[in-house]
Protein backbone atom coordinates (compact mmCIF):
# COMPACT_ATOMS: atom_id res chain seq x y z
CA UNK A 1 0.00 0.00 0.00
CA UNK A 2 1.11 3.42 -0.55
CA UNK A 3 0.03 6.08 1.97
CA UNK A 4 -0.94 9.18 0.43
CA UNK A 5 -3.01 10.52 3.35
CA UNK A 6 -1.86 9.65 7.33
CA UNK A 7 -5.36 10.75 9.65
CA UNK A 8 -3.42 11.27 13.64
CA UNK A 9 -5.21 11.11 17.05
CA UNK A 10 -4.41 14.24 18.96
CA UNK A 11 -4.12 13.47 22.34
CA UNK A 12 -1.20 10.68 23.24
CA UNK A 13 -0.45 10.79 20.02
CA UNK A 14 0.65 14.58 19.00
CA UNK A 15 1.03 16.10 21.97
CA UNK A 16 1.02 14.59 26.11
CA UNK A 17 -2.16 13.85 27.87
CA UNK A 18 -2.85 16.88 30.39
CA UNK A 19 -3.77 15.70 33.34
CA UNK A 20 -7.09 14.74 33.94
CA UNK A 21 -7.21 13.31 30.16
CA UNK A 22 -8.06 16.91 28.35
CA UNK A 23 -6.25 19.96 27.38
CA UNK A 24 -8.49 22.54 28.27
CA UNK A 25 -6.41 25.97 28.39
CA UNK A 26 -3.94 26.74 25.42
CA UNK A 27 -1.28 26.80 27.48
CA UNK A 28 -1.69 23.71 28.56
CA UNK A 29 -0.57 22.67 24.58
CA UNK A 30 2.41 20.31 24.80
CA UNK A 31 3.70 18.41 21.44
CA UNK A 32 4.99 14.69 22.18
CA UNK A 33 8.48 14.63 22.24
CA UNK A 34 9.94 14.65 18.51
CA UNK A 35 6.31 14.75 16.87
CA UNK A 36 6.63 18.28 14.89
CA UNK A 37 10.17 15.98 12.92
CA UNK A 38 7.95 13.31 12.70
CA UNK A 39 5.17 15.31 10.95
CA UNK A 40 7.97 17.23 8.85
CA UNK A 41 9.07 13.74 7.61
CA UNK A 42 5.28 12.71 6.92
CA UNK A 43 4.18 15.40 5.15
CA UNK A 44 6.10 15.81 1.58
CA UNK A 45 4.09 14.02 -0.89
CA UNK A 46 0.95 13.10 1.69
CA UNK A 47 -1.74 14.60 3.16
CA UNK A 48 -1.68 15.14 7.04
CA UNK A 49 -5.42 15.34 8.65
CA UNK A 50 -6.44 15.26 12.61
CA UNK A 51 -9.23 12.96 14.18
CA UNK A 52 -9.97 13.68 17.76
CA UNK A 53 -12.86 13.21 19.82
CA UNK A 54 -12.96 16.44 22.35
CA UNK A 55 -15.76 15.31 24.84
CA UNK A 56 -14.66 17.60 27.43
CA UNK A 57 -16.95 20.48 25.29
CA UNK A 58 -20.11 18.10 25.39
CA UNK A 59 -19.42 17.75 29.27
CA UNK A 60 -19.62 21.40 29.71
CA UNK A 61 -15.77 21.43 31.13
CA UNK A 62 -14.66 23.79 28.28
CA UNK A 63 -16.13 26.19 25.63
CA UNK A 64 -15.70 25.07 22.03
CA UNK A 65 -13.51 28.17 21.47
CA UNK A 66 -10.70 27.30 23.92
CA UNK A 67 -10.73 24.09 22.05
CA UNK A 68 -10.68 25.89 17.91
CA UNK A 69 -8.17 28.12 20.24
CA UNK A 70 -5.92 25.04 20.99
CA UNK A 71 -5.98 23.94 17.31
CA UNK A 72 -5.28 26.86 15.74
CA UNK A 73 -1.81 27.10 17.88
CA UNK A 74 -1.31 23.01 17.08
CA UNK A 75 -2.08 23.80 13.34
CA UNK A 76 0.10 27.15 12.97
CA UNK A 77 3.05 25.15 14.92
CA UNK A 78 3.25 21.86 12.68
CA UNK A 79 2.71 24.36 9.51
CA UNK A 80 5.91 26.50 10.56
CA UNK A 81 7.60 23.05 10.97
CA UNK A 82 6.69 22.18 7.43
CA UNK A 83 3.78 20.11 7.72
CA UNK A 84 0.70 21.79 7.34
CA UNK A 85 -2.89 19.76 8.43
CA UNK A 86 -5.33 19.59 5.41
CA UNK A 87 -7.97 19.83 8.54
CA UNK A 88 -9.03 19.02 11.95
CA UNK A 89 -11.63 17.17 12.58
CA UNK A 90 -13.04 17.01 16.13
CA UNK A 91 -16.12 15.40 17.71
CA UNK A 92 -17.43 18.07 20.89
CA UNK A 93 -20.21 15.36 21.65
CA UNK A 94 -20.27 13.51 24.92
CA UNK A 95 -20.15 9.64 25.28
CA UNK A 96 -24.21 9.63 26.28
CA UNK A 97 -24.90 11.39 22.95
CA UNK A 98 -24.34 8.16 21.03
CA UNK A 99 -22.97 10.47 17.86
CA UNK A 100 -21.67 8.67 14.90
CA UNK A 101 -18.65 10.92 14.49
CA UNK A 102 -17.16 10.25 17.95
CA UNK A 103 -14.40 7.17 18.10
CA UNK A 104 -14.63 4.10 17.94
CA UNK A 105 -17.67 5.37 15.24
CA UNK A 106 -16.08 5.90 11.90
CA UNK A 107 -17.76 9.76 11.71
CA UNK A 108 -14.37 11.46 12.27
CA UNK A 109 -12.43 9.40 9.97
CA UNK A 110 -14.69 9.20 6.89
CA UNK A 111 -15.05 13.07 7.28
CA UNK A 112 -11.51 13.58 6.91
CA UNK A 113 -11.24 10.67 4.37
CA UNK A 114 -13.73 12.57 2.38
CA UNK A 115 -12.17 16.02 2.35
CA UNK A 116 -8.98 14.58 1.36
CA UNK A 117 -9.91 13.32 -1.64
CA UNK A 118 -7.53 10.05 -0.90
CA UNK A 119 -9.04 6.86 -0.81
CA UNK A 120 -9.44 4.84 2.30
CA UNK A 121 -7.27 2.58 0.71
CA UNK A 122 -4.27 4.54 0.81
CA UNK A 123 -5.22 6.19 3.59
CA UNK A 124 -3.73 5.10 7.72
CA UNK A 125 -5.19 6.20 11.02
CA UNK A 126 -2.01 6.60 13.47
CA UNK A 127 -3.83 5.93 17.12
CA UNK A 128 -2.99 5.36 20.91
CA UNK A 129 -6.02 3.46 22.06
CA UNK A 130 -8.61 0.55 21.34
CA UNK A 131 -11.07 2.73 20.07
CA UNK A 132 -9.09 4.39 17.35
CA UNK A 133 -8.30 0.91 16.02
CA UNK A 134 -11.72 0.14 15.98
CA UNK A 135 -12.48 3.58 14.06
CA UNK A 136 -10.10 2.92 12.15
CA UNK A 137 -11.08 -0.87 10.71
CA UNK A 138 -14.67 0.55 10.62
CA UNK A 139 -14.19 3.26 8.44
CA UNK A 140 -11.86 0.94 6.19
CA UNK A 141 -8.75 2.57 6.40
CA UNK A 142 -5.01 0.90 7.80
CA UNK A 143 -4.72 1.28 11.34
CA UNK A 144 -1.68 1.86 13.20
CA UNK A 145 -0.92 1.75 17.27
CA UNK A 146 2.07 4.06 18.50
CA UNK A 147 3.13 3.19 22.18
CA UNK A 148 2.69 6.77 23.52
CA UNK A 149 -0.30 7.97 25.38
CA UNK A 150 -2.53 4.88 25.85
CA UNK A 151 -0.95 3.36 22.93
CA UNK A 152 1.65 0.80 25.59
CA UNK A 153 -1.63 -0.18 27.10
CA UNK A 154 -3.37 -0.69 24.18
CA UNK A 155 -0.89 -3.07 22.38
CA UNK A 156 -1.72 -6.01 24.94
CA UNK A 157 -5.64 -5.29 23.48
CA UNK A 158 -7.32 -7.92 21.07
CA UNK A 159 -7.83 -4.88 19.09
CA UNK A 160 -4.10 -4.84 18.40
CA UNK A 161 -4.16 -8.02 16.57
CA UNK A 162 -2.67 -7.54 13.15
CA UNK A 163 -1.62 -3.88 13.61
CA UNK A 164 1.57 -2.42 12.93
CA UNK A 165 2.90 -1.50 15.94
CA UNK A 166 5.62 1.62 16.19
CA UNK A 167 7.10 3.41 19.28
CA UNK A 168 6.25 6.74 18.47
CA UNK A 169 5.28 8.55 15.88
CA UNK A 170 8.92 9.62 14.66
CA UNK A 171 9.39 5.99 14.12
CA UNK A 172 6.55 5.07 12.36
CA UNK A 173 7.97 8.26 9.92
CA UNK A 174 11.26 6.57 9.99
CA UNK A 175 9.62 3.56 8.65
CA UNK A 176 7.70 5.39 6.26
CA UNK A 177 11.04 7.11 4.69
CA UNK A 178 12.40 4.08 4.57
CA UNK A 179 10.13 2.33 2.23
CA UNK A 180 8.50 0.32 4.53
CA UNK A 181 4.97 -0.50 3.96
CA UNK A 182 1.73 -1.44 5.40
CA UNK A 183 -1.11 -3.70 4.72
CA UNK A 184 -4.90 -3.83 7.28
CA UNK A 185 -2.21 -7.60 8.20
CA UNK A 186 1.08 -6.31 8.56
CA UNK A 187 1.19 -7.07 11.81
CA UNK A 188 3.89 -5.72 14.03
CA UNK A 189 6.28 -4.64 11.60
CA UNK A 190 7.18 -1.37 12.96
CA UNK A 191 7.99 -3.02 16.89
CA UNK A 192 11.25 -0.46 16.94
Amino acid sequence: MTVQHVILDRDGVLNVEATGGWVLRVQDWRWQEAALEALAILSPGRTLSVATNQSCIGRGLVDAAVIEAVHTRMCAEAAAGGAPFAGVHCCAHSPEEGCRCRKPEPGLLLQAVGASGIPPEHTVFVGDSEGDLQAARRAEVTPVLVRTGKGRDTESSSAATGVAVFDDLLSFAHFLRRGGTLSPSAGRVGTQ
